[in-house]
């Protein structure tokens, strides 16, 4: 027999072997120093961002532009809670609403009036 013959259970064991491999290569990437070292960077340039972005959030909270969309906030909540949004959001939407059905209706007659008509029984 030549080297090219295996017994049937050669290839299981080969496909064993490979994801033993497989997991020693990701454990010992894993564990690498430069696995670590990009790790820690990533973690400082997350704090970093984070700290910039909460110095952002603080000066324009501070800015007028900040206390002007604050205003703006409060009196929008005010709105719901008094029913005039909800009052103009139920008004539009049942404008919407009407013009699709007055559309589809007229779509609906037009599909309909193309279609030929069945023949008569002339019997």
């Amino acid at each position: 027999m030549s080297d090219e013959s295996h017994e049937p259970g050669d290839l299981a064991s080969e496909l064993r072997n490979l994801g033993e491999n497989l997991r020693g290569l990701f454990a010992s990437a894993w564990d690498s120093e430069d696995r670590k070292r990009l790790q820690q960077e990533i973690e400082a340039g997350v704090n970093d961002l984070t700290n910039s972005l909460r110095s952002a959030a603080s000066d324009f909270a501070e800015s007028e532009a900040g206390r002007q969309l604050k205003e703006d906030v409060q009196d929008l909540g005010e709105r719901v809670r008094s029913g005039e949004v909800e009052a103009k959001v139920r008004q539009d939407l049942t404008q919407v609403l009407r013009k699709i059905n007055q559309e589809l209706g007229r779509a609906a007659q037009d599909w309909a009036s193309r279609r030929p008509q069945p023949p008569e029984d002339k019997s």
